[in-house]
């Protein structure tokens, strides 16, 4: 495992989801050798954020070995319009290998309240467009703490998590749906975080119960999803001890699609009646107001 923790984290397991739906829907009829791929695309729009992290890739068969570098599309025109603007993204590779279109000018913020379009053509001519319309802006009346000590599952502590582990936050976003995201920030260190640091290393919390979620196993966060303004924290939620990020998101309802087939579900199905991408593919172009905080979770001492 490593240190990483962005948006990142939930692109990619439910972008090769979707490919694999779109892979089984488009060869129902037809023999593997008459596969047709489709342009998949994956974007979202933090509010407060620059304007990155918008894939653009092509599905793969199933009877074909799955490879990130076979589905990168880095030529396409890609543009966001927005306020009566246009602008026109550039694309760069990253770590995953998949690559990712952003805006250069990252003093460029997203914005709340407001109706962003995205605009592709890809290559040999094919468009694809979508819109979104961003949350408000949104506060914590009652985050976590800062630092928690997960009792031995023996202790009646253990089914019983303390208030302080109940977020509760304002509805100044205009959503009924939010969002929940438990995130490990460091899976590789421990004690250099203590107030005494040491050499300590990090280690899982509950490993016999990731290994049951094989689907998001290598993931470092842990999703929920609520209808309320209100929800407790579960000592579950925790995948590593150490350094946490927990955050809370206001999504569209394009982006609470999204979640509910591809993540949610044991069983991934792509939609196109609940997507928002239109054109020549499939995919989302979502939206959120995110809140944050910084949780450190003890080791039992």
């Amino acid at each position: 495992m490593t240190r990483y923790m962005t948006m990142k984290s939930m692109r990619l397991l439910p972008l090769l989801a979707v490919v694999l739906a779109a892979s089984i829907t488009g060869c129902e009829d037809a023999p593997p050798n008459d596969y047709q791929p489709k342009y998949v695309v994956q974007a979202y729009m933090i509010v407060d954020q620059p304007i990155q992290g918008i894939v653009v890739s092509k599905s793969q068969s199933v009877t074909d070995t799955f490879r990130i570098a076979s589905g990168v599309v880095p030529d396409a025109n890609v543009k966001i319009i927005a306020d009566g603007r246009t602008l026109q993204l550039a694309y760069k590779a990253d770590e995953s290998g998949l690559g990712e279109y952003y805006y250069p000018d990252t003093t460029e913020l997203v914005k709340p309240n407001m109706l962003y379009k995205l605009e592709i053509t890809v290559p040999g001519g094919g468009t694809i467009t979508a819109q979104t319309l961003t949350p408000g802006r949104f506060s914590w009346i009652h985050p976590p703490v800062d630092t928690v000590s997960i009792p031995a599952k023996s202790s009646p502590a253990y089914l019983n998590p303390p208030d302080s582990l109940d977020l509760t936050w304002d509805d100044k976003s205009g959503n009924q749906e939010f969002l929940i995201r438990v995130s490990a920030q460091d899976t590789l260190e421990y004690g250099k975080y203590l107030a005494n640091p040491t050499s300590q290393k990090n280690q899982r919390i509950n490993p016999d119960l990731d290994k049951q979620d094989e689907r998001h196993y290598t993931d470092v966060a842990r999703w929920g999803f609520v209808a309320s303004t209100t929800t407790p924290i579960v000592w579950a939620a925790f995948k590593w001890y150490g350094r946490q990020d927990v955050s809370v998101y206001a999504a569209d309802r394009s982006f609470i699609n999204w979640f509910k087939m591809t993540y949610w579900t044991g069983n991934p199905q792509y939609d196109p009646l609940l997507a928002n991408v239109k054109g020549d593919g499939i995919g989302v172009f979502g939206s959120a107001a995110v809140i944050h905080r910084n949780v450190f979770v003890l080791m039992n001492q």
